[in-house]
């Protein structure tokens, strides 16, 4: 091999200066540099994480009052009955007292529990009543007591048509509310 020549062994010079500083960095410089970024980044996550808990924390109280409330509607949205049975007798109940408020008659009142699912109870209902007191149930049931969903609902206005005039109308109705037991108070 020959000897280099005073140029090159300055370019090799600079080469290799440039290799050693690349190594520098990439061994030393850049991994120090790159902790102090994540380590902030991290830092950055974990102060927004805190202070996002600590308005979590800070609306405790709102939760707790929103919860309470939501205890205290609870009969809005399910019969409290000890049992499933003493629900329906409930449910039968309100649609009598229906019946008994509006002025029209229930022919027949049947248990379907067989095929209601759980936590809620189910009733049909064969009524005689006139469109208007047809109307004003339906509203009643949806705006008072528990709530509950009108499954079926079939009416038959055959009279109507034999005589010519408004008559009453057979209605049968099939409702579905939910129910559970009352909690019990702790000690």
């Amino acid at each position: 091999m020959r000897p280099l020549n005073p140029r090159e062994r300055r370019l090799l010079a600079v080469g290799l200066l440039i290799a050693a500083i690349a190594a520098a960095w990439l061994g030393l410089v850049a991994p120090v540099v790159g902790g102090f970024f994540d380590r902030a980044a991290e830092r950055r996550e974990l102060l927004a994480t805190y202070q996002r808990n600590q308005r979590i924390m800070a609306s405790l109280p709102a939760w707790r009052a929103s919860a309470a409330e939501q205890r205290r509607g609870a009969p809005r949205f399910a019969i409290i009955a000890p049992s499933e049975q003493l629900a329906v007798e409930n449910l039968k109940e309100r649609l009598l007292r229906l019946a008994n408020d509006e002025g029209f008659t229930v022919t027949a009142m049947q248990d379907l529990q067989a095929g209601a699912p759980n936590g809620k109870v189910r009733v049909r209902a064969d009524l005689q009543l006139s469109l208007t007191q047809l109307y004003e149930s339906l509203r009643r049931l949806e705006t008072e007591g528990s709530y509950v969903v009108v499954e079926y609902l079939s009416i038959s206005a055959d009279r109507a048509l034999q005589t010519g005039r408004l008559s009453p109308m057979a209605v049968r109705l099939e409702v579905t509310a939910a129910w559970r037991a009352p909690r019990a108070k702790p000690s």
